[in-house]
């Protein structure tokens, strides 16, 4: 393998390195940044489906809260019974104003109009038997009961116990309270608490409303109440209801209710659900609920696994993604959930599409670096056959012998007044083959003799011109050998070319080294010849 060919070599594996490299970098980055890309996605995916399941569930908050603060407005009361309470004491009114329109008449005196006005109205019942009317006077600042259909040791007593300081949300007497809106209104509401008896039980201050009314001619003060506990069921029911209906998602998102305690409320999914104690799978999750409620300012998030109806009927487990919030007042916790299998879905495909990317990619930089590495063979293939076309002859071997033996006088000249620089060189005739060297001696101007460092400095300049004229020979030489001839025979026509040309060249010199016997290169050649031209014995 030839320097150009392992310079080839070494370049590919170099570039083949740095392409690797590139390609390993290049992939690196892309699923680092795909990753970054994908995990930027589910989180922002993942965002959006809580915002929107905040507000599904807010809005959901607001119409049971809206409901159930309507079930305690003073102004929703009054419209929610106003009428069936005021149909019960324009029935009482009437028959006072009967029975006082005979005593005018003097049908009937005062006391037997007001015994038989009382006789009738105490028998008045509604709301299955639980409804009655009640009469007082208007006496300040407590009145006194004149009739109670239902707890007639009432009957003749003042009404200022306590207990019946619970009027207007303020601790007033409710009889007072009644007594006051009636002389300054001739009617109205008062709202107060109460306690109610239900088959669990007896339970204290349950909301109710009573409507009085003023009758003047007798100064009394009728009237009747309700609880409005059937306001706040009617209002729960109506929650109920609306929740049942609501939907987001194209029908598939719905909302549940549950209480604190694991009852379930409402679930349109499961309808047979409503009104049971959560247990197993379910409980376990609801408790879930429960604790997100109680641990997070009353609402958050929970992802988990649950069962998912898939393709074809198989049921599957799916990541879905809950937002729950407690409705203090009712202890009701509202919830929806939707699955998140979509977004892993399209983190897949996204996962999927950079792994395509990453196929792609390579695939270019491969075919790229596989051309280059193509190119590179071809270009150098084409000069090496170009080079090889026009390949340099050799020197000729008698040219290399001339110009090694005349370098090597001219190095051994040079040590030789390098080690002895005060002498000069002496012509000396007789000298014996044998003795291979000159005796050395001075030489003097008389004898027409130049100093052996000159001498030596000439012969180098010759040297050096030698050589010259030797390599432009040799140039001149192989340009005039025709391009087809092969390679044998162009050696020989340069040799010959070159030795005829040396010839000549060594023959102008000795002419002008003749022409100029008095000059300095003419005395050097004749001290060269002197030195060098063995004695003849």
């Amino acid at each position: 393998m030839n320097k150009g060919t392992k310079s080839l070599f070494t370049f590919i594996i170099c570039l083949i390195i740095a392409i690797t490299l590139i390609l390993s970098f290049t992939i690196y980055s892309i699923i680092a940044k795909g990753n970054e890309d994908i995990a930027k996605y589910r989180t922002e995916e993942i965002q959006r489906i809580k915002q929107s399941l905040k507000d599904y569930v807010d809005f959901a908050y607001a119409t049971i809260e809206a409901n159930h603060k309507n079930a305690m407005n003073q102004a929703y009361l009054e419209r929610y019974y106003g009428r069936p309470l005021t149909n019960i004491i324009d029935v009482a009114e009437n028959i006072l104003k009967s029975k006082n329109a005979a005593v005018k008449t003097g049908e009937l005196t005062l006391p037997e109009a007001q015994a038989q006005a009382l006789a009738e109205i105490k028998t008045i019942r509604y709301d299955n038997g639980k409804g009655h009317i009640w009469i007082t006077d208007t006496t300040r600042p407590y009145p006194k009961m004149i009739m109670h259909p239902i707890n007639p040791s009432l009957n003749g007593q003042i009404l200022d116990d306590p207990k019946y300081n619970s009027a207007m949300g303020k601790g007033q007497n409710f009889y007072s309270a009644a007594v006051e809106i009636s002389q300054a209104h001739g009617k109205g509401f008062v709202n107060y608490l109460w306690p109610k008896q239900t088959p669990e039980g007896l339970i204290p201050d349950v909301p109710m409303l009573a409507y009085t009314r003023i009758f003047p001619e007798w100064n009394w003060i009728i009237g009747t109440s309700v609880y409005v506990d059937d306001a706040m069921i009617d209002a729960l029911e109506k929650s109920k209801d609306q929740i049942r209906q609501m939907r987001y998602h194209n029908g598939e998102g719905v909302f549940w209710i549950n209480t604190t305690h694991l009852k379930m409320i409402v679930d349109p999914t499961r309808p047979l659900l409503e009104g049971q104690i959560l247990t197993g799978k379910l409980k376990t999750l609801f408790e879930s609920f429960v604790k997100i409620c109680q641990n997070q300012n009353g609402s958050g998030f929970k992802e988990y696994k649950w069962p998912k109806q898939a393709v074809g009927g198989v049921t599957i487990e799916a990541p879905k993604l809950s937002y729950v919030k407690l409705y203090e007042p009712l202890n009701w916790i509202i919830g929806t959930g939707v699955y998140t299998d979509s977004i892993d879905k399209a983190v897949e495909e996204r996962k999927e599409l950079t792994k395509q990317q990453i196929l792609v990619l390579s695939a270019k930089i491969i075919g790229i670096a596989v051309l280059i590495i193509l190119l590179i063979g071809i270009v150098s293939y084409i000069i090496n056959r170009y080079l090889s076309n026009r390949k340099k002859v050799a020197i000729p071997e008698q040219s290399q012998s001339l110009m090694s033996e005349v370098t090597a006088a001219t190095e051994t000249l040079t040590n030789e007044v390098q080690e002895e620089p005060e002498f000069t060189t002496p012509v000396k005739e007789n000298i014996s083959q044998p003795q291979q060297q000159a005796t050395m001696m001075p030489m003097t101007a008389e004898a027409g003799m130049l100093p052996t460092a000159d001498c030596i400095k000439m012969v180098q300049e010759i040297t050096k011109t030698l050589m010259t004229e030797n390599s432009k020979l040799l140039a001149a030489a192989i340009k005039q050998v025709p391009n087809n001839t092969d390679e044998n025979h162009q050696f020989e026509v340069a040799n010959q070319i070159l030795s005829n040309k040396t010839h000549q060249t060594i023959e102008k010199i000795k002419k002008q080294v003749q022409a100029d016997k008095s000059s300095t290169t003419g005395k050097v050649m004749g001290n060269l010849n002197q030195m060098v031209t063995p004695s003849k014995s």
